[in-house]
């Protein structure tokens, strides 16, 4: 029985990671492309929302999406969409350093919410691997904030905060499900959602070019589809103090895609930082299947 458990708990782990690096992909596309911001974040969940649709007919289970979405779904789309766009807002008015550091608080936020009003207790072990993987993220920021804000960047910080407000409630909604509708229905309502949100956004977009096509799929497949799919099914399974450790590999992925595909340079410090991180997660996964096993 316990063996059945631990393939079971590293099924979602896996998953977990896979949301991860796909989430990392939108930077490295955001970039090759040129594409702008709000035009590719719309691409991302409307291509997104029809890779899903598209997949769930090959797999003739179209009739999944039939059923209307309830109130979650539609408050996890307009989450989605919100934590996106304000983060691309904050960018505009904070260094990108300070503005990744505030989306990144929601990881331990939201396990500190789970612990209190979800039951999902922090222990001294889970707390720390939180704990050391943030600590981690800001040696791969190398500690680069600014700790001064001027009155032209409060616009920043509140964008920033927004951003860290509504990713965390993405988390926690989809962590705490208590409908019968299933993991193809979340995340497609989420992102056809999360897509319409951003169309307001999209008054002085241009038509894409031949050349933007190849960039518009892949931001479909990989941080769209893919990334949220696989955030949904891991977050109905994994404890979100799990989750949310394992979450920091997104930036160790951005990182590291960088250095490998854009010659970035990789410090000391960030390497360091990279390895804390990854060193938490395999801890924070080891712990909860032991922790199961016992169960």
């Amino acid at each position: 029985m316990s063996l059945a458990v631990e393939r079971y708990a590293d099924r979602y782990v896996i998953f977990a990671l896979l949301s991860a690096i796909s989430m990392a992909s939108s930077g490295v596309i955001a970039r090759l492309s040129g594409i702008a911001a709000a035009e590719l974040t719309f691409y991302r969940l409307a291509v997104g929302a029809l890779c899903l649709w598209l997949f769930v007919c090959l797999r003739g289970q179209a009739q999944q999406l039939k059923q209307k979405p309830d109130w979650r779904m539609a408050l996890n789309g307009v989450m989605l969409a919100s934590f996106m766009l304000a983060f691309l807002k904050a960018i505009n008015y904070i260094s990108l350093a300070n503005a990744i550091m505030l989306v990144y608080l929601a990881p331990p936020l939201s396990a500190l919410i789970a612990h209190f009003f979800f039951a999902e207790k922090l222990d001294f072990r889970s707390s720390s691997l939180i704990a050391l993987s943030f600590f981690g993220f800001a040696m791969m920021q190398e500690f680069k904030l600014d700790l001064v804000v001027t009155p032209s960047q409060w616009p920043g910080f509140c964008f920033g905060i927004l951003s860290l407000l509504t990713y965390t409630a993405f988390l926690l909604l989809n962590r705490h499900v208590t409908s019968s509708h299933s993991q193809f229905q979340r995340t497609f309502y989420q992102l056809l959602i999360g897509a319409c949100c951003v169309l307001p956004f999209l008054a002085d977009a241009s038509l894409p070019t031949a050349g933007d096509w190849l960039w518009i799929v892949l931001a479909g497949f990989f941080p769209g589809f893919l990334a949220i799919y696989f955030a949904v099914l891991a977050l109905e399974r994994l404890p979100t103090k799990v989750f949310g450790t394992l979450a920091y590999i997104e930036p160790v992925t951005v990182i590291l895609a960088g250095w490998w595909l854009f010659g970035e340079a990789l410090s000391t410090l960030k390497i360091a930082g990279v390895v804390l991180i990854l060193t938490a997660g395999a801890l924070q996964a080891f712990n909860t299947q032991g922790q199961q096993s016992k169960s």
